[in-house]
């Protein structure tokens, strides 16, 4: 493991902070799917680059781009829902209700030319890959 990666508690805390910021506040599932998207996506990158980027992978907020921002809180209860969701998603303890997207867009405002296989819809959100093959 590199000096330069992130300690396990620093990911976990980002995540979270960013799943707070994005998820519709007491949506569990669209939580749990956009957690999945973030990771998808950094694993995908790491994949992609085949480690020569290891210290500069993708942040997590860069797979919400084009969602709306929620307004910041103090909803306790939330963040930690938000804390445990990022932990398990980061420990892969549960599985991708995604189908491995790493591409979300709200509504039904139709699939990113980059990523055009709808994969799942939770809640309002779609989520999309590239391929088929693309986990």
């Amino acid at each position: 493991m590199s000096a330069r990666r992130p300690p396990a508690a620093a990911e976990r805390a980002r995540l979270a902070a960013a799943l707070a910021r994005y998820a519709p506040r007491g949506a569990v599932r669209v939580a749990e799917a956009l957690a999945a998207v973030a990771v998808n996506r950094r694993r995908r990158a790491a994949r992609l680059w085949n480690g020569a980027f290891a210290e500069a992978l993708p942040a997590f907020e860069d797979a919400f781009a084009g969602l709306p921002e929620r307004p910041p809180g103090e909803d306790a209860a939330w963040a930690a829902v938000c804390r445990r969701i990022a932990a398990r998603a980061l420990g892969g303890a549960r599985p991708d209700p995604t189908a491995g997207a790493w591409c979300a867009a709200l509504g039904a405002s139709g699939a990113p030319a980059h990523a055009p296989i709808l994969t799942a819809r939770i809640g309002a959100y779609a989520f999309f890959r590239a391929e088929e093959a693309d986990t």
